[in-house]
């Protein structure tokens, strides 16, 4: 028999189901996906508002695969099986997984044409939310029943990333499909690059990976001699995927860049890595290192140090306004909160060779001191131990999400002033990775190198 259903879409996006869900991706988009890798017909058309749709969608089987969905992101924590619910924990979070799982049951129950929860193992994690809920109280703040979003809440995204092979020759690069599952089993959650982030917290560098900062990542995953061999910066860097992504391929075997656009400099080996992730806010500062840390054996299964990635405190205003690049009391070295990971960041973009920035474009007062951060880094002299023997030049590249105009223009005019060109870069060849675009797409953003007049 034929039902008739609401369709909850966004433009097709090639991700799996199970890329969605780990991205924390909108609940009702990841059951749609759901629907259609588990049918035999058409994928969900972007301007689709309605649609007949088969009634297996609700059958035993089809809440049976429902159920291993949710066991994909769920990690015994006493070694028992998945199915003992009150053992596990769930990635992205339970909360997320409680709510999607809710859902579910209600699309059922709406749209099923008197479909009925049939499958036991379903069954058993909706009983298992249920009597969660009794236990704890809707009220109580931070549970993950609360209607109350609480800020300090965390998720765990996670993401499989390519891994970068050098191609046939020197002007191509290949890498695996973000949806393959790795050979073995064991091994899937732990080769998953893990981001932790705080959806409800009020400050905006912890809150998600955001679209431009993913943009960026894909863009060096499919060009990854910009930073090969090079000592990176990354201002504004948030969550840090970028960063930890630049670090990945920075660290692949190949070439790194001369002066085409490319693959025709010297040959870099593995270890030949030095990535230094800036923000300046404590919330962002604290958890940017957890990201560092909680990644170590992702870098080391990708040949890098996790000692060459570095974070620390950055004012572009103090290294702007610094004209002698003095390294402050006050830095990422002598606050323990930073551990291991702690380095001076005045110091790390006074020897950089490329600075990274997504996202940062957002605040029309912190303009002009970014803008002359740039231009400072571009105009100072090259201090890699690398050095320009290819004629090669400090590299800038920045990744913006188009929000608003006025905000995009007075960037726009600070560059012309320091007399900065922007190069835009076309994202055609550039896979999509990252299941980040859901409140804008990948085409808002605006991705560009920058260089002096």
């Amino acid at each position: 028999s034929l039902v008739r259903i609401t369709v909850h879409t966004m433009p097709t996006l090639p991700y799996s189901t199970d890329a969605l869900l780990r991205a924390l991706a909108p609940i009702d988009i990841v059951i749609d996906s759901f629907y259609s890798s588990n049918q035999n017909n058409d994928p969900i058309e972007n301007d689709t508002t309605t649609q007949h749709l088969p009634n297996t969608f609700w059958s035993e089987k089809s809440q049976g695969n429902f159920a291993s969905l949710i066991a994909s992101v769920a990690r015994s924590n006493n070694g028992n099986s998945e199915d003992d619910w009150s053992t596990v924990s769930f990635l992205p979070s339970r909360r997320y997984i409680h709510k999607l799982v809710q859902r579910y049951v209600s699309r059922l129950q709406q749209e099923g044409d008197g479909a009925e929860l049939e499958n036991d193992r379903l069954a058993s994690l909706v009983c298992h939310f249920s009597m969660s809920s009794k236990k704890f109280g809707a009220s109580t703040s931070g549970s993950f029943n609360s209607s109350i979003p609480d800020p300090l809440a965390s998720c765990m995204v996670s993401f499989r990333v390519p891994v970068i092979t050098p191609g046939n020759g020197r002007r191509h690069n290949k890498f695996a499909r973000e949806d393959e599952p790795s050979k073995n089993d064991d091994d899937d959650h732990d080769d998953l690059l893990r981001i932790r982030v705080y959806p409800h917290h009020n400050d905006v560098g912890v809150a998600k990976v955001w679209e431009a900062g993913a943009c960026l990542a894909e863009y060096i995953l499919r060009h990854p001699q910009v930073v090969r061999g090079r000592k990176v910066v990354e201002l504004g860097a948030g969550v840090g995927l970028t960063g930890l992504v630049a670090a990945a391929a920075a660290a692949s075997r190949g070439f790194s860049g001369g002066r085409g656009d490319g693959e025709d400099g010297r040959v870099v080996e593995k270890g030949d890595v030095f990535v230094h992730l800036t923000d300046y806010t404590e919330a962002c500062m604290e958890n940017m290192v957890y990201n560092v840390e909680v990644n170590e054996s992702w870098l080391k299964r990708r040949g890098v140090d996790p000692a060459s990635v570095t974070v620390g405190t950055l004012e572009w205003s103090e290294y702007a306004q610094n004209e002698n690049n003095m390294v402050f009391s006050q830095t990422a070295e002598s606050n323990p909160v930073y551990g291991s990971h702690g380095a001076n960041s005045i110091h790390a973009l006074s020897n950089a060779d490329v600075i990274l920035a997504a996202d940062v474009v957002y605040d029309v007062h912190s303009i002009p001191d970014l803008v002359s951060t740039v231009c400072k880094f571009l105009s100072s002299p090259w201090k890699s131990t690398n050095g320009n023997q290819n004629g090669e030049e400090k590299r800038a590249i920045f990744a913006t999400t188009f929000r608003n105009q006025t905000t995009f223009g007075l960037f726009e005019k600070e560059l012309d002033k320091k007399g900065i060109i922007c190069d835009y870069l076309s994202l055609d060849d550039v896979p999509f990775v990252f299941p980040c675009y859901f409140r804008q797409p990948r085409s808002d953003v605006r991705l560009c190198t920058m260089k002096l007049k």
